[in-house]
């Protein structure tokens, strides 16, 4: 994650031509982090934050969109959130983010955190190393059908999944017996990121997922 020297200061940027009811309600921030989003064809792209308030964030993109298109976002450290595409530019887009209140709220709380950080260099942005795994996990879906998958590779704080589903990004799901983020779909299934749960080493993660009670 990097963050310009204005992270401070609110900017208005992917909101200048957006003139909805609401607009520049909310401080803007700068704020680099890699996401990826999902569009109606359940396929995911690449992306990255440029800037962002609680109430629109403008995203690169090498995908061509649409005026009023409905995406749902998963940004690194932010987790998913859903909207419409209000503005394009050349390899970007601003996105109106859609949600609950308590969503806002928290997006107010984690955005000005964030902004607030150090500079992270980019090699670091993923906050944990991933190993390969020779495991399997009970993977319990949004539906609640399960199946029992091979880790393609596992990390504290997240991991790849081999399987045939593909739950929408931003989804929960139970790894065994850990609540999971779906983060980003791959050739082999899926990747996710444990929910409010962190291990000290890799090796107690496995410990814990062979641990767990088969269903």
């Amino acid at each position: 994650m990097s963050t310009s020297a204005d992270a401070f200061r609110p900017i208005a940027a992917a909101d200048a031509g957006y003139q909805g009811p609401n607009k520049r309600r909310f401080p803007r921030y700068a704020l680099s982090l890699p996401g990826r989003f999902m569009r109606a064809d359940k396929l995911d792209h690449p992306c990255r934050l440029i800037d962002i308030s609680v109430e629109s964030a403008a995203m690169t993109t090498a995908v061509p969109l649409r005026l009023g298109e409905n995406l749902i976002v998963y940004l690194m450290h932010l987790g998913g959130l859903e909207g419409s595409v209000v503005r394009l530019f050349p390899g970007s887009f601003a996105m109106a983010i859609s949600g609950t209140q308590r969503k806002r709220d928290k997006l107010a709380m984690q955005i000005p955190r964030l902004a607030a950080q150090s500079e992270i260099p980019e090699g670091e942005e993923r906050e944990f190393p991933r190993v390969s795994a020779d495991e399997a996990a009970l993977l319990v879906l949004p539906d609640g059908s399960t199946m029992v998958c091979p880790l393609h590779d596992l990390s504290i704080s997240g991991a790849a999944i081999v399987t045939p589903a593909r739950p929408p990004l931003g989804a929960e799901v139970m790894l065994d017996k850990r609540r999971a983020t779906v983060v980003r779909h791959h050739e082999r299934g899926i990747a996710v990121e444990f929910v409010n749960e962190r291990f000290t080493s890799s090796d107690a993660l496995s410990a814990s997922l062979r641990a767990a009670p088969r269903r």
